[in-house]
């Protein structure tokens, strides 16, 4: 068994048939489930909020979640790991600046997310005066306190699972990803991910988004298979 393996997996543009749009990739997730049967343990990290990531792992039967970019863990039980914000430094954000709001905002206690994603300096002197932190996932913009961004909870649970770094994998696509990167030993970029990302990859992936997950989940379940099988 490898259940020292953990797989950190984002969402959006990684998990999705896309970098547009919200179906996720079922053969991507065939291949997760395929692998989860020699013990590797798969935790979504991602921007959403807490509820809809929550309710996606457990129909998904993944391991758990970093939501809200890092501020939120679910893992046999929640935890927050962030300083909330006040709705109206949310309010004032989007109708100063003429943005919409994610229609998870309602949800959300510690990141908020806005529409058009296209980051502008007048708005990050806005959010740092405030003693926030302003940015962008290519998706949308996101306003935390947190500075570390997934960061945050991928150390707080990898911390809980006691695994060693070298057995982290991490997979995403999105600026917002670099912060889980730093803790995984492998660093995989799906082939249509932003340049930063690609940079600083172990791994690019030859298909995109959730086509890029299935390939690589495929090529570590073949060797793991082949690991199994040189220890029995």
């Amino acid at each position: 068994m490898n259940n020292n393996v953990v797989i950190l997996l984002d969402l959006d543009g990684t998990l999705t048939l896309d970098r547009n749009t919200y179906s996720l990739d079922l053969e991507a997730i065939l291949e997760i489930r395929n692998i989860q049967k020699l013990g590797v343990r798969v935790f979504i990290v991602t921007g959403n909020s807490y509820p809809v990531s929550r309710g996606l792992a457990t129909y998904l039967g993944l391991d758990g979640v970093v939501a809200e970019n890092g501020c939120m863990i679910y893992f046999e039980e929640e935890e927050s790991l962030c300083k909330e914000i006040d709705s109206n430094l949310v309010l004032e954000f989007e109708r100063k600046f003429n943005l919409k709001g994610s229609w998870q905002n309602r949800y959300r206690r510690y990141d908020f997310g806005f529409y058009p994603a296209d980051l502008k300096d007048d708005m990050v002197s806005w959010a740092n005066y405030r003693g926030l932190y302003l940015k962008t996932s290519g998706y949308a913009l996101h306003l935390s306190y947190n500075d570390k961004g997934k960061e945050v909870g991928v150390n707080r649970l990898l911390s809980l699972l006691g695994v060693d770094r070298k057995n982290v994998i991490a997979i995403g696509d999105s600026l917002t990803d670099i912060d889980m990167m730093k803790l995984a030993a492998i660093k995989v970029a799906v082939s249509n991910a932003d340049e930063e990302l690609k940079a600083i990859a172990n791994v690019v992936t030859k298909g995109s988004s959730g086509e890029g997950v299935k390939e690589y989940i495929s090529s570590l379940a073949n060797a793991l298979h082949g690991s199994n099988k040189r220890t029995c």
